[in-house]
């Protein structure tokens, strides 16, 4: 015997070994692996926004739940399981909405606060950067004030707190050619910066320790207003995001409509499965308490007469 009529017997020994599925789901999956037409060979998975293996992980859990044997029973549960995974998709949709809404939210706040005439005319992202450099500022002076001598500075700290000094004394506009002279690779450090800040001072006739008090507090003052203005534009934020918790009204009613259909189908095609599997395992089966009604309005009158 050649190898291939070995390997060919090898196999059929073997696929003599599965029993195949045992459940009456699992029997029932198997018998429609040959199915490719119908509603068996339906995929309502929408491509890039959605994953084929998560609908066929769903599709195969709700099979295992609503056990159908048949196929009048199997088309109800495909039919249960294409409109529940519907309905999940209108949830996912009104999420969408509302995130849309809430996206525009700088815009229509940068909208709104320009229009006050208190307002100085900064965007919301520029209040919330400003709150966040004078932060910073204050911090660096706290370093200036109690730091060690060898804690070391950044290059935008060390020419914040020169330039602070010079605008105390009254020189801002001689800052620029004042920082000119030290070389671009200047290790910063505070000690440093104490000792170029009290040769401005001794320069000028100014007290160093009351100098600095001077522009901590100013620091500290202006620290509190950009915070004050930050918070007035949060509260703006807030209030824009709770406005818009939920989606326009013309987009609210269109999910509200399409999921009540949705809802409508799911419930019909459940309960005709259940009273299906209840009649196959031989319960008794009275009418349905619960009765699927469609209603639809419609306005009729008569050409000349009156409705």
């Amino acid at each position: 015997m050649n190898t291939n009529n070995k390997q060919l017997t090898a196999n059929r020994q073997n696929a003599k070994k599965s029993s195949g599925p045992k459940s009456a789901v699992g029997k029932a999956l198997v018998r429609l692996n040959s199915v490719a037409h119908g509603i068996y060979s339906v995929s309502p998975v929408i491509e890039e926004l959605e994953s084929r293996r998560s609908w066929s992980a769903y599709r195969y859990a709700m099979l295992n739940n609503l056990a159908p044997v048949g196929m009048v029973e199997q088309t109800l549960s495909e039919r249960i399981i294409l409109t529940a995974w519907r309905l999940r998709r209108v949830a996912r949709f009104e999420v969408e909405q509302i995130r849309l809404e809430q996206e525009d939210v700088l815009d229509e706040v940068n909208r709104r606060l320009k229009y006050r005439p208190d307002w100085q005319g900064e965007s919301v992202e520029q209040i919330f950067n400003e709150v966040r450099w004078r932060k910073g500022l204050c911090q660096s002076i706290s370093v200036l004030l109690t730091g060690n001598d060898d804690d070391p500075l950044s290059e935008d700290d060390a020419a914040n707190l020169l330039y602070l000094t010079h605008d105390e004394l009254g020189q801002a506009g001689q800052f620029d050619a004042y920082f000119k002279q030290f070389p671009a690779d200047e290790p910063w450090k505070v000690g440093k910066i104490r000792q170029n800040v009290r040769a401005l001072c001794e320069q000028h006739r100014k007290q160093f320790d009351e100098l600095l008090g001077k522009i901590e507090d100013q620091a500290n003052a202006d620290l509190a207003q950009s915070e004050e203005t930050a918070n007035e534009a949060q509260m703006q934020i807030n209030k824009f995001q709770r406005d818009h918790l939920l989606p326009d009204t013309e987009t609210l009613e269109k999910i509200q409509r399409y999921e009540s259909h949705l809802s409508r189908q799911f419930h019909r095609s459940l309960h005709e499965l259940q009273r299906l599997q209840a009649m196959r395992l031989g319960h008794p089966v009275a009418a349905p308490i619960a009765i699927d009604v469609d209603v639809t309005s419609e306005s009729k009158s008569e050409p000349g007469g009156s409705e």
